[in-house]
């Protein structure tokens, strides 16, 4: 029987179009169960300079817990389709011992490397397009040097990592990540305007996830604010601080607080 005009065009593909799908950038990136906050514009700016030919390795740089981490896992989400061989999240923060990184990047890309790490993770990824996210970079920083030559070896594959401190190697560019910014506690904003702030925004976001009946009233706004403002708009410490406090008793769980962790 003769297929009908619609049955036989089914299985017809539109002009121009491969019957092949084009492979997706693949990940190791961990997931996070809750949106990033207040950080729009570093995403956009470090995003930016890593769609330039020049920026192989760029370092995001920050103290402790202001979000460095969380940053690069966003930022390598929203750049994963620009890089064919996708995006490998290497974790350092469980090796102290420079001599490892090498070892420890091939691992994560699933690589034998044998008794010379760097000269077969170099032949490897000769002609991979690849972005390499290292995370924790600061207390391996000898092995910046290595980073550099791997990357020297690798024309397409390039390098974000971050590090409490500037690698202070060829090539290398530095993005300083910054605290959320904080309102003024001399002239607090009203409680419309006040989550607009990127600290008090995330301290609302967490206290909700804790406590389903949470509100910022004008009653509890001042004393919020201060707990952001003094915890440097950090964003680990506003999180372990908002999972604290309860609807009605965060002015003693603030006290009892400020006592365990002394800003």
């Amino acid at each position: 029987m003769e297929r009908s005009a619609k049955q036989r065009t089914m299985f017809i593909l539109p002009a121009g179009q491969s019957a092949a799908p084009e492979r997706a950038a693949t990940s190791n990136l961990p997931a996070y169960l809750t949106p990033l906050i207040g950080r729009e514009q570093e995403v956009q700016a470090v995003c930016a300079l890593l769609q330039r030919q020049e920026v192989r390795l760029l370092t995001l740089t920050g103290s402790g817990g202001v979000g460095k981490t969380r940053l690069g896992v966003h930022i390598a989400t929203e750049v994963l389709n620009d890089f064919a061989d996708g995006v490998s999240f290497v974790s350092l923060a469980p090796i102290s011992d420079p001599d490892l990184v090498i070892p420890t990047i091939a691992k994560s890309l699933d690589l034998t490397v044998g008794d010379a790490p760097l000269e077969h993770l170099k032949t490897s990824l000769q002609e991979k397009q690849l972005l390499l996210l290292l995370d924790n970079f600061e207390q391996v920083g000898a092995a910046a040097p290595l980073v550099v030559e791997l990357l020297g070896s690798c024309p397409q594959v390039k390098a974000l990592v971050t590090s409490r401190m500037v690698l202070r190697v060829q090539g290398e560019y530095d993005f300083s990540v910054q605290p959320l910014p904080l309102p003024d506690l001399t002239q607090l904003p009203g409680i419309e305007t006040l989550p607009s702030y990127a600290a008090i925004a995330l301290f609302l976001q967490r206290a909700l996830a804790i406590t389903s009946d949470f509100q910022l009233t004008s009653t509890n706004a001042p004393t919020i604010a201060e707990i952001c403002t003094r915890l440097d708009g950090l964003p680990l410490a506003i999180e372990l601080a908002a999972a604290r406090p309860t609807c009605s008793h965060l002015k003693l769980c603030w006290h009892d607080w400020s006592i365990d962790w002394p800003p």
